[in-house]
């Protein structure tokens, strides 16, 4: 433990980020599981896998994971496309490492200058990232469920690629 507040641990097993600050969502406590960065994720359809995919990225994750879902689900988009799309991040989250910085709302610039105003309108702090520079680095696989046919998209942000077998 590090300062006698918080600590990152990393091969202990204790958790990353965790707190001793009572009443902080990640603090340490009996029973309880503090923030960790293991979020990938397997959507089935009718019982059967359909949509897998993940991320590295601390709070992140969870945020640009549930884009990827919501991309391919509701918008309809290639598994490369929803990939691809512009991402947001609420920051800061859980992490230890970023209490205390104001709250914003982290947009890739490529969402354009329209939503931005109107989320500035809503009342949102808005930080503009550069057009891929919102973070993670996704790999997506999509099993169609009348063929079988993997179809895999793989971000643009970081190096990688979709494989097949």
């Amino acid at each position: 433990m590090t300062s006698g507040r918080s600590a990152v641990m990393g091969r202990e097993g204790a958790g990353r980020g965790f707190t001793l600050e009572e009443g902080h969502p990640n603090c340490l406590a009996p029973g309880k599981r503090t923030m960790h960065t293991l979020n990938c994720f397997m959507a089935l359809k009718d019982e059967r896998p359909y949509l897998v995919g993940g991320t590295p990225g601390g709070d992140g994750q969870p945020q640009w994971n549930m884009q990827l879902v919501t991309n391919v689900i509701d918008y309809g988009l290639d598994v490369q496309a929803a990939v691809e799309a512009p991402r947001w991040t609420s920051f800061p989250g859980t992490d230890t490492a970023n209490a205390g910085f104001p709250l914003e709302l982290r947009v890739e610039e490529r969402v354009g200058e329209e939503v931005i105003s109107r989320l500035r309108g809503k009342g949102h702090r808005v930080q503009v990232q550069g057009p891929w520079a919102a973070g993670g680095g996704a790999q997506l696989i999509l099993i169609d469920p009348a063929t079988g046919v993997r179809h895999g998209g793989s971000d643009p942000r970081v190096d990688g690629s979709a494989l097949g077998y």
